[in-house]
């Protein structure tokens, strides 16, 4: 699985590349800005001068000044209240001021009350002084009499104005409250006559005297039926076990608590006089049936007590054993009697409570209808009388604010107002700084834009930075600075005090020794350009007694046979040269030239001739090559132009290496692009690329300025040594 790695020389690269691009950028305008100075001071005069002719052709202006202040304004929430005025506010103040139709009516006002003022243009604008509700009202005029009569006239009418609207929105708001007043007020009238007409109908209040009596009554009902229920399950539980139920009696009346039988309250209240117990302190309301059952349970318990006490004495054959054992049976027998006689008193309550228990579920039926008509009506009554009392607060409240309003209409004045009638008007004496500076920073901003538009319609290459950013491709063996004499640049000599010049080439002579080409080391090569005048030539010359100068044996061919002048820098006849050593007249040797430099030859171009272009590509010239390679340390080759002629990309792929001249702030980049990539194209080593004129100035040239500090002329006259106190 592949990934992709930033590793640290690459980030380092790419680092390296942006700051490069920066950095031409950079230069590029410096170099733009030393070079065209001239039009920025150009154009920043022509704005000084049209701000001039501006200033001075303007005709006589007098000037008025009045002021407005505007206070606050009124809102109406819950209440009235008052507050000042925001930006929105104060923008709607100052483009009602500068309005056409506040122009026209001062316009109509002026002309009404001064009919003799004759009409003139004034020009009315508005500034809010910072921080304050207060506004300047400028007015520009050509006559002074005029412009403050019609500011005074277009404050009146402000004003005037102003008021007018206010009436109205008064008057509208006054409106509208009134409506509602009205719609209020009708609101709460048929509210209180629905009330009326309901209680009317129904009377609520007096039949229940403001309560549901029939839910009470109701509730009452269910009370007494929920009695008579429980005390109907407690007779069945009493019938079912008669003695549980007497034994539970004798114990309450053992206790002294009161004997409340199950059933025997729901008994009393039914039975007629002859059921119920006679009125006997010891009764406490038990029937006459339960009092017997009691008197012979204790009876039987009496003789049960007896018996067992004769037995321990007597057997049971006794005879007064045999009497109580027959008394004892009786009374069983009656108690028997007893126990029947209370189940039967108990079945007669059930039935009663079971008939009540009707009565009391048919009346609560009847009641329960009752009471949800009753209670309909209260709920109906309750609101009709909780809307009518919203509506009269409703109304009361609204008419109030009624009220507060028409006060506060009636003393509050308008919030704007005018704080200073209009000035005399005073001739307007122009302020000829501040239109100067500006005309200046137009025009200076006017010559960058211009200059920046041509310059990136220029392609032309002015920094070592630039160069690498559009060919980062290409290798720069050196730099080669501009020389600033007027005429022909002179070839160099040893210890010649051109002491950069000559670096820039021991620089570029050193590239090409110390250089890693992947192989054999080049003997052959030619120098090239893109188009004519790059100083392609003096380049080559330079290099080769560069060369010469370091000991290496360097034949300088002159390959341009069209136009080739090398053989003028030297000072040499310029034929017989290589043209005619390729067209078989002569060997190459014989038009070899010896030169002032040591070591070094000249092969010059030798007379012009058509079909250059086939005699480089033919058999003669590559063993002319092979020749010339054995004989001398270098070969050097000054060619024609590879976009003019196409001597050179026929002739470079039979050499080693081939070196591309560009010259700084003059070759396009799109030129220079289109010649290296017909080199490649044709399978051409390109060794590398010399900038020739590049500009010492910049800083990234300053290392070419270190160069002074080693160089050191001989004295001719040398002076006398001063003592070391002296120097110090």
């Amino acid at each position: 699985m592949e990934q992709n790695l930033n590793l640290p020389g690459q980030a380092q690269s790419s680092t390296l590349s942006r700051i490069h691009e920066a950095s031409a950028k950079f230069q590029r305008y410096k170099i733009l800005l030393r070079r065209r100075w001239w039009f920025l001071l150009l154009t920043a005069s022509i704005g000084v001068c049209v701000q001039a002719l501006r200033i001075t052709g303007r005709p006589q202006e007098f000037r008025s000044l009045a002021k407005l202040v505007a206070g606050g304004q009124m809102v109406f929430n819950d209440s009235v209240t008052w507050r000042e005025q925001q930006a929105d506010f104060y923008g709607t103040i100052i483009e009602t001021v500068e309005s056409a139709e506040m122009k026209r009516r001062a316009l109509e006002r002026v002309r009404a009350l001064n009919p003799d003022v004759k009409d003139s243009d004034v020009e009315i604008r508005v500034a809010q002084t910072k921080g304050s509700a207060i506004f300047n009202i400028l007015a520009t005029g050509s006559e002074p009499k005029y412009t403050k009569i019609f500011l005074d006239s277009l404050l009146d009418e402000f004003i005037a104005f102003r008021q007018s609207i206010r009436e109205q929105a008064q008057g509208k708001v006054l409106q509208q409250f009134l409506q509602e007043v009205v719609t209020k007020q009708k609101v709460m009238e048929e509210s209180l006559d629905r009330l009326t007409k309901f209680r009317m109908a129904n009377n609520i209040i007096t039949i229940t005297n403001g309560n549901n009596a029939a839910a009470t009554f109701l509730n009452n009902l269910q009370a007494q039926r929920e009695s008579q229920r429980t005390t109907l399950e407690e007779l069945k539980l009493a019938i079912a076990n008669v003695n549980a139920a007497m034994e539970a009696r004798e114990r309450m009346l053992s206790t002294g608590a009161s004997p409340t039988p199950a059933g025997s309250k729901a008994m009393d209240s039914t039975q007629p006089s002859s059921v119920k117990s006679e009125t006997s302190p010891g009764n406490r309301g038990m029937t006459m049936a339960e009092q017997d059952y009691l008197r012979t349970k204790s009876k039987i318990t009496e003789l049960t007590t007896k018996l067992n006490s004769l037995l321990i004495q007597f057997k049971e054959q006794h005879p007064m054993v045999q009497d109580v054992t027959e008394e004892l049976a009786t009374h069983k027998a009656l108690l028997q009697s007893y126990a029947d006689q209370i189940q039967q008193e108990m079945h007669s309550q059930m039935g009663d409570i079971q008939r009540r228990v009707q009565v009391l579920d048919a009346q609560i039926v009847e009641k329960q209808k009752e009471a949800l008509d009753l209670g309909s009506k209260i709920a109906e009554d309750q609101k009709l009388e909780k809307a009518a009392e919203t509506a009269k607060l409703a109304y009361e409240k609204l008419f109030e604010k009624v009220e507060q309003i028409q006060s506060v209409f009636n003393s509050q004045a308008d919030y704007v107002a005018i704080q200073e009638r209009a000035t005399p008007a005073s001739e307007n004496v122009e302020d000829w700084v501040m239109p100067i500076v500006i005309g200046l920073i137009a025009g200076v901003g006017a010559g960058i834009v211009i200059l920046l538009l041509f310059d990136r319609l220029d392609d032309r290459m002015n920094s070592f930075s630039e160069f690498q950013a559009l060919f980062p491709g290409e290798a720069v063996l050196g730099q080669v600075p501009e020389q600033r004499n007027r005429g022909d640049v002179a070839l160099l000599r040893p210890n010649d005090d051109r002491h950069l010049y000559a670096e820039a080439f021991r620089n570029v002579r050193s590239s090409i020794l110390f250089k890693n080409w992947q192989g054999k080391p080049p003997k052959t090569i030619l120098i090239t350009s893109a188009v004519p005048n790059e100083g392609k030539t003096t380049v080559t010359s330079n290099l080769a007694v560069t060369m010469a100068l370091a000991g290496a044996r360097v034949l300088l061919a002159d390959c341009d046979l069209r136009r080739g002048g090398v053989s003028e820098l030297f000072k040499l006849p310029s034929s017989p040269g290589l043209s005619e050593a390729l067209r078989g007249k002569l060997h190459w040797r014989d038009a070899v030239q010896e030169t002032s430099t040591r070591n070094l030859d000249l092969l010059a171009r030798g007379d012009v001739f058509d079909q250059t272009s086939e005699m480089l590509l033919s058999k003669t010239a590559e063993e002319m090559l092979r020749e010339m390679g054995e004989e001398y340390d270098y070969v050097i080759f000054d060619s024609a132009p590879v976009l003019v002629a196409d001597d050179t990309a026929s002739f470079a792929p039979k050499l080693d290496t081939v070196l591309f001249v560009v010259r700084m702030s003059s070759t396009m980049a799109r030129l220079s692009g289109k010649a290296l990539d017909l080199l490649y194209e044709r399978q051409v080593n390109i060794g590398g690329v010399i900038l020739n004129r590049s500009s010492s100035n910049l800083k990234e040239y300053t290392y070419y300025n270190y160069a002074s500090y080693y160089y050191a002329p001989a004295k001719t006259n040398p002076q006398p040594q001063e003592p070391a106190a002296a120097k110090s």
